[in-house]
């Protein structure tokens, strides 16, 4: 599968004139008539999201007030939530998160309907198939405690600079900076090849993703087929017992395939 790494484009279509509200669009899915109780909304707690159908396509869409600007945290973990909540039980081709149009009737005819194929074939390729997340952070620092054991000039300038007041060792304290900065970028993708290596098998397609805190290890997206979650599962939990004391691995999903759109 040819895969990248963003979500669909969307069709955005500022509304005219006076209107006040207009249609938040979250994602497309294969027609259906019903919804999951419960779902939240964007920019509105009181919106219900419906759903917006043309041939055997759905867009899950929900009112949203103009003079709300959107955007906040809350927003964000709306539209995530109605996503993946879909992405559960069916295949979802998630927008880019802001997606509004002017009406319901202008996300059939100006969204639905001129890419009708091209989402239809977007769902035939994704069909089964869902995103876990997989993140790992470092247990109390265990990567900073594995630089010093492996790495001899580290841990000799650590040696030096014990005792030492801060002003002095200056050349010494930017030698061992960039020695263990060094060191914790290749532990990362080294960690980062483990962790792709240890689930390839049980799934579809995977991507690593950059990490920023200090003690982040690794964070990588994995498509898989529903029928071998198990297997997936199973797999990462192997890994989890051999990192144990090391890395504390966490599982998101089921998601929406946020990575793994098809090229157009």
């Amino acid at each position: 599968m040819t895969t990248h790494a963003k979500r669909a484009e969307s069709v955005r279509t500022e509304p005219e004139g006076d209107v006040e509200k207009a249609v938040y669009v979250y994602g497309i899915i294969d027609r259906r008539e019903e919804l999951p109780d419960g779902l939240p909304s964007v920019g509105d707690d009181e919106a219900k999201v419906v759903l917006a159908s043309r041939g055997e396509l759905s867009a899950l869409i929900s009112e949203v007030w103009l003079a709300r600007p959107l955007g906040t945290r809350e927003d964000l973990l709306a539209h995530e939530r109605v996503l993946d909540t879909l992405a559960a039980e069916t295949t979802v081709i998630p927008m880019r998160f802001g997606s509004v149009v002017r009406t319901a009737e202008a996300v059939v005819e100006e969204l639905l309907e001129p890419h009708q194929d091209h989402f239809e074939a977007m769902l035939t390729e994704l069909s089964g198939l869902v995103q876990f997340t997989v993140r790992g952070r470092y247990a109390e620092s265990a990567h900073l405690r594995e630089i010093v054991d492996e790495v001899p000039e580290v841990r000799q300038l650590r040696e030096d600079l014990s005792g030492l007041p801060e002003e002095a060792g200056y050349a010494e304290r930017l030698r061992l900076g960039e020695l263990v900065s060094n060191a914790v970028a290749q532990k990362r993708e080294s960690d980062a090849e483990t962790l792709m290596a240890s689930l390839e098998s049980s799934s579809a397609a995977s991507v690593s993703h950059a990490v920023a805190a200090e003690d982040d290890a690794v964070h990588a997206a994995f498509l898989v087929d529903r029928e071998q979650i198990p297997q997936f599962e199973q797999a990462l939990d192997e890994l989890g017992e051999r990192w144990a004391g090391r890395i504390d691995l966490r599982l998101i999903g089921p998601l929406a395939p946020y990575n793994f759109l098809p090229e157009a």
